[in-house]
């Protein structure tokens, strides 16, 4: 599993993507963040240049815990601060982690969080078991960017669909592993306990966002002891790729641990 850190601060921040995003995607947050921490970004075992050398392409929530497990327990120093930043999947990976090894994790930046596939999520799942039948990859970034992704830049598309034309066998098997463990996950709440994570916490969720649902992050709110929650107006999932200004906001918490210029969501 390759990874990379930039920095050299004893305060680390490591960045867990989403599903099928390599390392690539947190080019931003290095460039915005790798003064002040040591930042750590890795390709998800069966993504990118990450090999799975035996075992099943069915990597599961405790599988992918247990590698930011590793990373944090390799690169972590006593009395420093370990953040992890997670988005879209890597969020249900950043707070297993949080939940698991509560002592280990200070603060925690999750964006674009659901505690479970919607009827929209579960509908692009289905498309995705087709995209892998067909063996046509580049498909599958074409469905990504009309569901879901039409916010972002013509550049971060362009991206998406020069992955997935060139995804392996192998990544592409990874892939539809990856959406059919999705489909049999159910709710985080179910097999995460939330209430054991002690790192002050903020989740951003943006309002146009159509594969979550809104009262999820409510939800995780309540749940999640030392949290706070922001809704982002007109931002769909890919939140910071769609208002880039969003990274002056995460750069407001990781130093102060809240949000100071975004109004906070209102209670449910």
């Amino acid at each position: 599993m390759p990874y990379r850190k930039y920095g050299d601060s004893e305060n680390l921040i490591l960045c867990v993507s989403g599903a099928l995003q390599t390392m690539a995607v947190w080019s931003m947050f290095v460039r915005k963040f790798a003064e002040d921490f040591s930042v750590i970004i890795y390709d998800m075992p069966g993504v990118g240049r990450s090999e799975i050398l035996s075992g099943s392409h069915k990597v599961s929530i405790e599988d992918q815990t247990s590698v930011v497990h590793a990373l944090v327990s390799e690169h972590r120093v006593a009395g420093a601060d370990v953040l992890i930043a997670g988005s879209s999947w890597g969020t249900a990976i950043a707070v297993s982690f949080a939940a698991t090894y509560p002592d280990m994790v200070q603060k925690l930046l999750i964006g674009s969080f659901g505690m479970k596939p919607n009827d929209k999520m579960m509908g692009l799942i289905g498309q995705a078991a087709d995209v892998y039948n067909s063996g046509d990859w580049q498909l599958g970034a074409n469905v990504i960017i009309k569901e879901f992704g039409d916010g972002i830049s013509p550049t971060y598309k362009r991206m998406i669909v020069s992955q997935f034309s060139g995804l392996s066998g192998d990544q592409a098997e990874s892939f539809y592993e990856h959406c059919t463990y999705i489909a049999t996950v159910g709710k985080l709440e179910d097999f995460i306990d939330l209430s054991k994570i002690s790192a002050r916490t903020c989740i951003v969720n943006g309002s146009t966002d159509t594969i979550l649902d809104m009262a999820d992050i409510y939800t995780a709110h309540s749940l999640i002891p030392d949290s706070e929650m922001h809704i982002i107006d007109g931002v769909g999932h890919f939140l910071h790729f769609e208002k880039p200004e969003l990274m002056d906001f995460y750069e407001e918490f990781l130093h102060d641990g809240t949000i100071h210029s975004l109004a906070k969501a209102p209670a449910a």
